[in-house]
């Protein structure tokens, strides 16, 4: 489903494992690609299933192909033009070990400025300001459009094709040094884009390598405002999938790359380090870097990099609401006081951004929430907040919500049936059979 395709049953693999070929060539790839990954074994193709992987144009890739050690920025480029271009499915791509990412990084943060020409030639055409501020506005609008709907696959698509397009104009064109710039950063964040997306379509491989990307060209750039930011993003990416270890560790990084920042930008570096210690059980530190946040995000400049436009009290409220609901399930003796500090920071979120302009988040945070009513055994409101989801479902493309929801779902079963609200459970059903 991430990448377009319906989603498989999960007893297809009964049948594989009894002697039966998936007909498709892209499942017979995927499900190599994920047995890889599970085993830490190199399936291919030919290891399962005994014939050639007929119809798939590429062998399995490891999301830091090319992205390790010294690279120069024209060959990052062209990678990245690679990787853009829709030769490469991503849904079969591995995603990296902790260690292995982590070594791509720290080469990524490395790498020194590079601020090159255009490898067009004396014709190539000249990219001007006009142009370039297109490209910048484009990057707006799909930010814009992951805050209603998250990243399904034409949203995916859309970002995909729109980093080609300046990493075309970054290889082929000819421009100022200054327009070189934006270029750059302007593909910093469609890469950086396009990595959230994956990950809020549980393409876990494809969201490391657009990260590396990012980082990669921030770096090329000059922008360490991004950088910091990028680092930050992976540790949010590694506390949700329960990874505190990791997690704190880019988070800690994502600090200090940003204490020279605008207060912004070591605000969004906070908060993530705030994230990244709640799934690591500490209350105390939780507190101290979410505090220390909020203070920084009432020194709002003109500086603000445009790629923090979302991140305001609110968000804050909504980000540390989720940290208190890991915080309970992982600190029982103050379960009731968590969960209800955790309902008072997520239900505004929640009830106002049904409608608005960050509708997925309003559903990811819904689902928090049931998650802390479910924990404090209110069942009444588990079921309407679920009834209240199911409503807003459509619409917004994110198999990470999907999932999210099942999950709560499953575990809101047994008390929603034995409390008589079964309405609740067919409506959210009936929600995740119709996305």
């Amino acid at each position: 489903m991430a990448v377009g395709h319906r989603r498989l049953d999960v007893t297809a693999g009964y049948n594989w494992c009894r002697g039966a070929v998936p007909r498709s060539p892209l499942v017979r790839h995927v499900a190599a690609a994920v047995l890889s990954d599970v085993s830490s074994t190199g399936y291919t193709v030919e290891n399962l299933w005994g014939q050639p992987q007929a119809g798939a144009a590429h062998p399995l890739q490891w999301a830091t192909d090319d992205l390790v050690g010294p690279r120069d920025l024209p060959d990052v480029l062209n990678s990245a033009a690679s990787w853009t271009s829709g030769s490469t499915n991503v849904a079969t791509m591995r995603a990296a070990a902790s260690d292995q990412l982590s070594a791509a990084v720290w080469d990524a943060m490395r790498q020194q400025d590079q601020r090159v020409r255009g490898s067009g030639g004396d014709h190539a055409e000249r990219v001007d300001p006009p142009l370039v501020t297109v490209h910048e506005e484009h990057l707006r609008s799909l930010r814009r459009l992951d805050d209603k709907t998250g990243g399904g696959p034409l949203s995916q698509r859309q970002v995909r094709i729109a980093l080609f397009d300046v990493i075309t104009l970054l290889r082929t064109s000819s421009c100022t040094p200054d327009i070189r710039i934006r270029l750059l950063r302007t593909a910093a964040g469609l890469a950086q884009l396009g990595g959230w997306m994956a990950f809020d379509g549980s393409l876990a491989a494809a969201a490391q390598r657009y990260q590396l990307f990012a980082l990669r060209l921030a770096q090329a750039a000059g922008d360490h405002d991004a950088v910091a930011n990028v680092l930050g993003m992976l540790a949010y990416q590694h506390a949700a999938h329960g990874r505190p270890a990791v997690a704190l560790r880019f988070a800690t990084s994502a600090v200090e790359h940003s204490a020279h920042g605008v207060p912004l930008v070591r605000a969004r570096a906070l908060g993530r380090l705030a994230t990244a210690h709640a799934s690591a059980g500490d209350i105390d530190a939780f507190r101290r870097a979410a505090d220390q946040c909020r203070q920084l995000i009432a020194q709002r400049t003109p500086d603000d990099p445009a790629a923090l436009y979302y991140f305001t009290d609110e968000q804050l409220a909504a980000e540390s609401g989720h940290a208190l609901v890991e915080l309970a399930s992982s600190n029982p003796r103050f379960t009731r006081k968590l969960l209800a500090e955790a309902a008072d920071l997520l239900s505004p979120m929640v009830s106002e951004g049904t409608d608005g302009a960050y509708k997925r988040s309003a559903v990811l945070h819904g689902i928090h929430l049931a998650r802390a009513r479910l924990l404090a055994k209110d069942t009444d409101a588990t079921a309407h907040i679920l009834t209240s989801l199911a409503g807003q479902l459509p619409g917004v493309q994110s198999l990470r919500c999907r999932d999210l929801l099942i999950s709560v779902r499953r575990s809101a079963g047994r008390p929603l049936r034995s409390a008589d609200r079964t309405d609740a459970i067919e409506a959210v059903d009936q929600a995740l059979s119709a996305a």
